[in-house]
C-alpha cells in the first residue's frame, strides 16, 4: 500500500465523523484485499508523514483515528500488566482454570494475551502498551497501572516488589537499584504513575499486608467480593465467611485506600431477587459501601468446576432479558460516589458455554434507562 496516497486521500474526502473514516478502511480493503485495517496503522501513516514534513499537521482527522479516545478524557491512559501464572490459594466453582495462565483468567482474553507475548515480564508488557496507546494518540504522561492476575498477595514479598519495580523501570525509561528509587525517580518522570491497583482475596488483607501495599505504591484495592451471602459464599466454595470481607474493608478504608468490589451476580444458588437485594445492601450497609464497582454476570466456562453443575442441570446463566432487567435495577440502585467500571467481563464469546456475550451490555442496559425517562 502507498501510505502516502492512502493518507492524503483520507484528508481530501474531509470525514467528519468515525463512520465516515469506517467507509473509506471498507474502499481500502476491497481496493488491496485485506481483512481489516486498524485506526492505528492510519494514525501511524498519518505520524510518519506529518514528521516527515510530508503533510500538514490536520488535527481533526488525528482526533477520529485516535482509538476509544474516551478510555483517557480525563488525562489519565490505563495500563493493565497481568502476574505470571501462580497456584490460587482459592477452589472457587465459577473461577477458570488452564494451563500457563492466571487463575480465573483464559489464554485469548487481550491482556493475557500481550502477557504471554511478553513471557508475562511486567517491564515488556508495560512498554507494549504504552507504544500501543503512544500510538493511538492516547496521553501517557499520567498512567494508572492495573495489575491483574488473580491475588497478587499471595505471591512471595520479593517477587511482587521486583514485579512493581519493573513497572516503574518502564515508565521511567531508565533502571534503578531498587523499587524505593524507582518510585522516586517516577515523580519528576515523562510516564508518572498516579495510581496503582492489584487485585486480591479479601481473606489475605491484614495489618501486616497494608503496611507492604503502601510499600509497594498501591493506591487501589481491587476485593474479589462475589457475593456477601455465607450461604451462597459457602455453596461456591469462596472459602471465607462475609465477616473477612466487612474486616478487610475496614482495614483497607482506615488505611486510606480507594476499593473496588468485584461482585458477580447469578451465582450458583443465587436469584435475581437475592442479586438486586445484595446491590441495596452494599450501599444502605456502613460496613460495605466500596469507592467502585465490577459488576461480573457469571458465565459458564468449560474449564470452571460450575460446568459440571451446569451439565447435570442444577444452574443456569440468565437469559439476556433477564439479566438486563436486572442490570437496569442495578444501575438505580447504586449511588452517584460509586463508579461502576465494568458491568460485564469481557470474555471471548467462544469461550462461554452460557451467558450473555454482548460485551456492550452496559450502553444497552443505559440506553433503556433513558428510554423510560430513569435517571442513571
Amino acid at each position: 500500500m502507498d501510505q502516502k496516497k492512502i493518507i492524503k486521500d483520507l484528508i481530501k474526502l474531509k470525514p467528519k465523523t468515525k463512520d465516515d473514516i469506517e467507509i473509506y478502511k471498507h474502499k481500502l480493503c476491497k481496493e488491496h484485499k485485506l481483512n481489516v485495517i486498524y485506526n492505528s496503522e492510519l494514525l501511524s501513516f498519518y505520524q510518519i508523514l506529518v514528521k516527515n514534513k510530508s503533510i500538514q499537521p490536520n488535527p481533526s482527522l488525528e482526533n477520529l483515528l485516535t482509538s476509544k479516545n474516551s478510555r483517557s478524557l480525563s488525562g489519565v491512559s490505563v495500563i493493565t500488566v497481568s502476574s505470571k501464572p501462580y497456584p490460587c490459594p482459592g477452589n472457587c466453582l465459577y473461577c477458570p482454570t488452564q494451563k500457563s495462565v492466571p487463575k480465573s483468567y483464559l489464554d485469548n482474553e487481550p491482556a493475557i494475551l500481550r502477557a504471554i507475548r511478553n513471557n508475562f515480564d511486567p517491564k515488556k508488557q508495560a512498554l507494549e502498551r504504552l507504544e500501543v496507546l503512544n500510538t493511538n494518540g492516547h496521553p501517557i504522561d499520567k498512567l494508572e497501572i492495573i495489575v491483574i492476575g488473580g491475588t497478587f498477595s499471595f505471591f512471595n514479598k520479593a517477587y511482587q516488589k521486583q514485579f512493581i519495580k519493573k513497572i516503574f523501570d518502564a515508565c521511567n525509561q531508565k533502571p534503578s537499584k531498587n523499587l524505593l528509587e524507582a518510585q522516586k525517580i517516577n515523580e519528576t518522570a515523562a510516564h508518572r504513575i498516579i495510581g496503582l491497583t492489584i487485585e486480591t482475596r479479601p481473606d489475605f488483607i491484614d495489618r501486616k499486608e497494608i503496611k507492604h501495599l503502601r510499600m509497594l505504591g498501591v493506591t487501589r484495592v481491587e476485593l474479589g467480593v462475589q457475593s456477601i451471602y455465607d450461604d451462597i459464599l459457602k455453596l461456591n466454595k469462596r472459602g471465607h465467611p462475609i465477616q473477612t470481607t466487612i474486616d478487610a474493608t475496614k482495614l483497607l478504608k482506615d488505611a486510606g485506600f480507594k476499593i473496588c468490589y468485584h461482585m458477580m451476580p447469578n451465582l450458583y444458588g443465587s436469584n435475581t431477587t437475592k442479586d438486586l437485594q445484595m446491590f441495596k445492601e452494599l450501599f444502605s450497609n456502613q460496613n460495605f459501601q466500596p469507592d467502585m464497582l465490577k459488576i461480573y454476570p457469571c458465565m459458564i466456562m468449560k474449564e470452571a468446576d460450575l460446568f459440571k453443575i451446569y451439565q447435570q442441570g442444577l444452574h443456569k446463566a440468565y437469559t439476556y432479558k433477564t439479566l438486563l432487567n436486572l442490570l437496569k435495577k442495578i444501575l438505580l440502585v447504586v449511588p452517584s460516589y460509586c463508579r461502576i467500571q465494568r458491568m460485564i467481563r469481557d470474555i471471548p464469546s467462544q469461550s462461554v458455554v452460557d451467558g450473555v456475550k454482548v460485551s456492550n451490555l452496559r450502553e444497552f442496559v443505559e440506553k433503556e434507562l433513558q428510554q423510560e425517562n430513569k435517571k442513571v
